[in-house]
C-alpha cells in the first residue's frame, strides 16, 4: 500500500497520524499531483508575470478580432456616453450651478492633453482597466489665468509609467511595486515623467507624485492587491489559439480549391503533356507543372481513354458547432454573452435574449458602482468642485465646514435601452401606480433628473397651450381648449 492509499485512510506513520484530505481537490493522487501552484500573496502574483500578461493582452487588442469586440463592448455598455453626475447638495442653487459648470463648460476642457471631454475620459479608462488591468489619472491644478472654466484638467497614464518593478524599503516608508506607502496608506506614486516605451524618452528618473492628486482605477481580486491585472487574461490563450486555428482552416479551404481534380489515361507520351487535351492549344507550363484550366460549369469531352477523377469536396464537418464552442470560452472569459461576442442570434429568443442580459447588466452594473463611479467618476466631481469653490465659480457658504454636503452626488450611468419598449414601458408605469417605484427613481434608471422632466414637460405644456395644441399625454388637459373643441 503507499503513502498516498496510507494518507487518505487516516494510518498513522512513526506514532504521528497522517493529514487526511477532506477535499479532493487538496489530494496529491496521481490525477492532480502534477497541480502544484505557488502560494504568492495578492501582490506578488500580479506583479511576477505584469508586463508580459499586459503586452499580450495589449497586440490582442489590437490583431484579435474577438478580444477587440469583446474589450469595445464592455466598454461601450459600462461607460456609453457618459456617467453623468447629478449634484444632491442641500443648497439648490449651488446644485443647480454646478450641474450646469460640469455640463455646459468644464466637460469640454476637461481633458489636460486636450483630445477628450470628461465622458471621453472615463472611457478611455475603463478601456485600459479591461485592457492593461489599470490606469492611472493625474489631477492637474492649473493656474488661474489658464484661460479654463475651472481650474483642473485631468490626464490619464498609462500603467507602464509607474514601474511595477520599483521596490523599496525605507525606515519611514515602503514602496511597493511603484506605490510608496506610509503607515499602511499610500502616499505618493512612483512615476517616469514620460511613457517609457515611447521614443526619445530622455529623463527616466522616477518621480514622486502626491497620492491626492492621483486617481488609480483598477478593480482588485485580492485584499490588499495594489496593482492590477489585464481583465483580458483569462481569455487571451483561447482566444489565440481560436484564431491562428481558424486562420490555418482559411488558409487550407482557400489552398484545397485551386485543386479539383485530374484527368487519367491509361497511357501517356511525351507530346500529351503540352497541349490541352480539351482545346488542343498549348498548356501553360511556366509554374513547372502542367495545368488545365476550365471555365465553370464546363462538361468536357473526353478522348477515348480518358476520364476524369474529381477531387473529394472539403465539406468541413463539424467547423460550426467548433467554432461556436470555441467563442463560448472566449466570450465566458471576458465576461460577456456569447451572443453578444459573435453576434450569432439564431438559436435565441427574446425571453432567453432577456436573461442573458439581465445577467450581464448585473455585472456591468457591479463595476459601475464598485469601482467605476466610487474610484475615478466621484474623485474627479470632488477635484472639480473643490477647484470651482477656490476658483470662485461656485458660491459655497461655510465650504470649509460643510465640504461633505457640497460634495454630495449621484450618478447617472447611461439608461440600457427597453428590450420591449411597449411591455418594459407599462410594467414601469405599473409600479410606480402601485406604490413600489416614484417617478424620480424611474428617471434616474433611465439617466435623466426628473425635476428637469418636469420643467421640460412645463414648458412644453405652456408653449402648446400658446399655440393652442392639445395631446393625449398632457398630464393636466386645458379646460377652456377642451371646450373649444
Amino acid at each position: 500500500m503507499d503513502f498516498e492509499t496510507l494518507n487518505s485512510r487516516g494510518f498513522v506513520i512513526d506514532g504521528m497520524p497522517l493529514a487526511q484530505a477532506s477535499y479532493d481537490a487538496a489530494s496529491q493522487g496521481r490525477r492532480l499531483k502534477g497541480w502544484a501552484p505557488g502560494t504568492a500573496g495578492p501582490t506578488r502574483s500580479v506583479v511576477g508575470q505584469l508586463s508580459t500578461v499586459r503586452a499580450r493582452s495589449r497586440d490582442a487588442a489590437r490583431n484579435n478580432g474577438w478580444i477587440a469586440n469583446g474589450i469595445g463592448n464592455w466598454v461601450g455598455n459600462e461607460v456609453g456616453t457618459g456617467i453623468k453626475p447629478r449634484s444632491k447638495a442641500k443648497d439648490k442653487a449651488f446644485a443647480a450651478a454646478a450641474n450646469a459648470l460640469w455640463e455646459e463648460e468644464f466637460a469640454k476642457a476637461a481633458d489636460h492633453d486636450g483630445v477628450l471631454d470628461v465622458y471621453g475620459l472615463m472611457a478611455l479608462a475603463v478601456r485600459s482597466r479591461k485592457e492593461a488591468g489599470e490606469v492611472f489619472v493625474r489631477i492637474h491644478h492649473m493656474p488661474l489665468d489658464a484661460d479654463l472654466p475651472v481650474p483642473l484638467q485631468f490626464q490619464l497614464i498609462e500603467a507602464d509609467q509607474c514601474p511595477h518593478s520599483h521596490n523599496e524599503l525605507r525606515a519611514d516608508y515602503e514602496v511597493i511595486a511603484g506605490i510608496e506607502f506610509a503607515k499602511g496608506k499610500r502616499t505618493h506614486y512612483w512615476m517616469y515623467p514620460r511613457h517609457p516605451g515611447e521614443q526619445g524618452v530622455g529623463n527616466t528618473q522616477l518621480v514622486p507624485i502626491a497620492a491626492r492628486d492621483i486617481i488609480h482605477h483598477f478593480a482588485p481580486l485580492r485584499p490588499g492587491q495594489v496593482r492590477g491585472m489585464a481583465e483580458t487574461v483569462q481569455a487571451l490563450v483561447k482566444a489565440r489559439d481560436f484564431d491562428e486555428y481558424d486562420d490555418a482552416e482559411l488558409t487550407r479551404k482557400k489552398t484545397r480549391a485551386n485543386y479539383t481534380g485530374a484527368i487519367k489515361r491509361q497511357g501517356y507520351d511525351e507530346e500529351d503533356f503540352k497541349f490541352d487535351p480539351f482545346t488542343g492549344d498549348p498548356i501553360d507550363s511556366s509554374s513547372g507543372v502542367p495545368v488545365v484550366s476550365l471555365e465553370p460549369g464546363t462538361f468536357p469531352a473526353l478522348l477515348p481513354g480518358e476520364e476524369i477523377q474529381l477531387f473529394d469536396g472539403d465539406q468541413g464537418g463539424g467547423y460550426g458547432d467548433f467554432m461556436r464552442q470555441q467563442l463560448m470560452g472566449v466570450a465566458a472569459a471576458l465576461g460577456i454573452p456569447y451572443e453578444l461576442l459573435s453576434g450569432d442570434m439564431r438559436n435565441v429568443n427574446d425571453r432567453i435574449l432577456r436573461a442573458l442580459l439581465n445577467e450581464y447588466r448585473r455585472r456591468i452594473e457591479q463595476y459601475q458602482w464598485l469601482y467605476t463611479i466610487p474610484q475615478l467618476c466621484q474623485r474627479m466631481w470632488e477635484a472639480f468642485i473643490d477647484a470651482a469653490v477656490l476658483a470662485g465659480r461656485l458660491r459655497a457658504p461655510d465650504y470649509a465646514t460643510r465640504r461633505r454636503e457640497y460634495l454630495a452626488c449621484d450618478w447617472r450611468p447611461q439608461a440600457w435601452r427597453y428590450l420591449h419598449p411597449v411591455q418594459d414601458a407599462q410594467g414601469e408605469l405599473m409600479l410606480i401606480k402601485g406604490g413600489l417605484s416614484s417617478r424620480a427613481d424611474a428617471a434616474a434608471e433611465r439617466g435623466y433628473d426628473v425635476e428637469e422632466i418636469d420643467q421640460k414637460n412645463q414648458a412644453d405644456a405652456a408653449r402648446a397651450k400658446e399655440l393652442g395644441l392639445s395631446y393625449s399625454h398632457d398630464p393636466v388637459p386645458d379646460q377652456s381648449l377642451r371646450d373649444e373643441q
